[in-house]
């Protein structure tokens, strides 16, 4: 098959090729990327177009639908998904003129199928370049579940799950936030250069850079590419890592020398963040059920100078035989759609019977993890994602069903939820700007 040059091609090949597969974003849109020959400008396009029609497409099908006769759903893919590129840039891209955003459309139309199907395209898209300014959704004040949904692109039980959580304007403000770009943050290797060195140097590859808004070691870059194709990084200086998943590791408030259990490490974002604040002194123990993902930790590892990291496969639902340590950590598997910002695949990939299953998992996780802390030590729960059936419930549950642990204050620089204890807390990224993301301690007595 000879290589894609367009990117509106490739981003319609991309979308059905997801479908398809059920794989991960990111893989297929690597995949594409290396086996196609798209200029730098255009692998900016298509980046956008496919990320930007994914995080949209249940918006994308509805406004389509107010126009089509046919249902959506029995179009050929390909079709389908030149609809929703073609719509997505009408709707969302202001740089790309609505003119070109339709004719483009109604090649590839061509292209894919015959000219029926070119002018069924154009007169879709002609509709809703012409009414987009008047495009009605449920109102607000009956339905607002499917409002919401349908204007913001969400499945409706997260959306009801949010509202549940934190009302309606709080919602539509989650909403807003998860559907924007994300920042790019790395986390400053300061075994290796300070962050001031680090700053300065990133600036002078004509790197934007901004301090981080609460951990000392995080900061905010951009433009990404320069910054993930920079040498330094490489050379172990510095690692990729959302502020969330940083703070996690300083809730913990390890000390340098200790012995530290991660019973779910990989792919060792939060164990080589411990090591640096131990200043590679000590022992961290880390573990998954997969030994391709901890060959991930290790390599980690090697790259950012830390020495104190011993890998070993083992199951953290089953007894791991350890002996009591003053820190462990439990970043448990999770529906992780407080990562939606990055990840937009995964709001349609999650149900609530899935939660369902994962709160047993890290239920069992706790349970086990509860043996390997010696007295006075700390325990932390994480997690990557917004609902209260992994996140608050599972922690409640933990200090209700434990009368030999309490719940342990987190640092006190950390961002503050006026409802929430001081011993957990919920990152929301329309409210600190960062991943979503839970985290709780608790200490042994």
């Amino acid at each position: 098959m000879s290589k894609v040059t367009n990117p509106r091609q490739l981003a319609v090949l991309t979308l059905s090729s997801l479908e398809a597969t059920e794989d991960f974003l990111r893989e297929v849109l690597d995949l594409h990327l290396r086996e196609n020959d798209l200029s730098s400008l255009d692998q900016g396009l298509y980046t956008e177009l496919v990320y930007g029609t994914v995080r949209m497409q249940k918006n994308l099908d509805y406004v389509l639908s107010l126009f089509s006769k046919r249902p959506l759903h029995k179009l050929k893919p390909n079709v389908l998904n030149t609809l929703r590129v073609g719509a997505y840039q009408i709707l969302y891209l202001d740089r790309v003129p609505d003119s070109a955003a339709v004719n483009e459309a109604v090649k590839l139309a061509r292209l894919f199928e015959h000219q029926g199907v070119a002018n069924f395209t154009n007169a879709i898209l002609r509709q809703v370049v012409k009414n987009q300014k008047q495009i009605a959704y449920p109102p607000f004040e009956a339905r607002p579940v499917e409002h919401l949904s349908l204007r913001y692109s969400f499945p409706e039980w997260v959306i009801e799950q949010w509202i549940g959580q934190w009302g309606f304007e709080e919602t539509e403000a989650l909403c807003l936030a998860m559907n924007q770009p994300p920042e790019l943050h790395v986390r400053t290797n300061t075994l290796r250069i300070t962050q001031e060195k680090l700053t300065d140097y990133l600036e002078q590859q004509g790197v934007h850079v901004e301090s981080g808004r609460y951990a000392p070691e995080v900061l905010r870059v951009k433009p990404a590419n320069k910054v993930l194709q920079d040498s330094a990084l490489s050379q172990g200086l510095y690692y990729i890592q959302d502020e969330s998943s940083v703070l996690a590791g300083h809730a913990l408030q390890v000390q340098s020398g200790q012995q530290v259990y991660d019973l779910c490490s990989a792919p060792g974002g939060k164990t080589t963040h411990l090591a640096q604040l131990m200043e590679d002194r000590g022992g961290i123990l880390a573990f998954d059920v997969n030994s391709a993902r901890l060959a991930v930790v290790e390599e980690n590892a090697r790259r950012l100078g830390i020495s104190i990291i011993t890998t070993k496969t083992g199951d953290a639902t089953q007894p791991l035989g350890l002996k009591p340590a003053p820190r462990v950590l439990v970043d448990a598997p999770c529906s992780g759609l407080g990562t939606m910002r990055h990840r937009p695949d995964i709001r349609w990939r999650k149900n609530l019977h899935e939660l369902e299953q994962l709160q047993n998992i890290q239920r069992k996780i706790l349970d086990t993890a509860s043996n390997y802390v010696q007295s006075g030590g700390f325990l932390v729960y994480s997690t990557c994602t917004l609902t209260e059936q992994e996140n608050q419930e599972v922690a409640r549950w933990f200090l209700a069903s434990r009368n030999n642990f309490v719940s342990q204050p987190l640092p006190s620089w950390f961002p503050q939820n006026r409802e929430e204890p001081d011993w957990y807390r919920t990152f929301l990224p329309h409210r600190h700007h960062l991943d979503g993301f839970f985290v709780a301690v608790f200490r042994k007595l």
